[in-house]
């Protein structure tokens, strides 16, 4: 089925990432931020022994009991993705928090764009980020759900933050395997 045929729904794999536009990533507005911490904290979600991550890491580091139950889902990417049962309802929450490195006292409003006939359900909270400051942290929580999805193709949609000048864009995408 080519991408233009009957029946294709379009989603996040449909078009790729786009053009980089070179003027606006000098001024991204917000930015999603990890730390060697982080990425250790998701290996340690994904069961790599404590062994394996003092290899990746190059110094002492272990994952404990806690680290171990970290949902690798909740990694400060912008990207928010999840394996879902095709043929049960789902409610999954993702956790992120973002940077302000635009301008002080900014407001961003959320945006959340679908497909036509979109079986996801989306809502962030908070909706509006105030930021104060440059270098200012806010966090915010994503949850989608929806019904049966089935097996054949992912779902997909955008969160979009925007400010007035700036549109930074995390894509959802929501999967199930038969």
């Amino acid at each position: 089925m080519n991408a233009s045929g009957p029946g294709f729904v379009s989603t996040e794999f449909a078009y790729g990432s786009g053009h980089v536009d070179p003027i606006a990533a000098i001024n991204p507005g917000l930015v999603y931020e990890l730390t060697k911490a982080d990425h250790i904290t998701f290996l340690c979600g994904l069961n790599y022994s404590s062994d394996h991550i003092r290899i990746i890491s190059g110094d002492n580091s272990t994952c404990t009991k806690e680290l171990s139950k970290t949902l690798p889902r909740n990694l400060n990417y912008p990207t928010m993705s999840a394996k879902v049962s095709g043929t049960e309802p789902f409610n999954i929450t993702f956790q992120r928090t973002v940077t302000n490195v635009g301008m002080k006292n900014s407001t961003y409003k959320a945006k959340v764009v679908t497909s036509p006939g979109s079986k996801l359900r989306i809502k962030v909270l908070p909706r509006i980020l105030s930021m104060k400051s440059t270098n200012e942290k806010q966090s915010f929580v994503v949850t989608v759900s929806g019904h049966s999805i089935g097996t054949k193709q992912p779902l997909s949609a955008n969160l979009i933050w925007f400010d007035g000048t700036h549109n930074v864009r995390s894509p959802i995408v929501v999967y199930a395997m038969s």
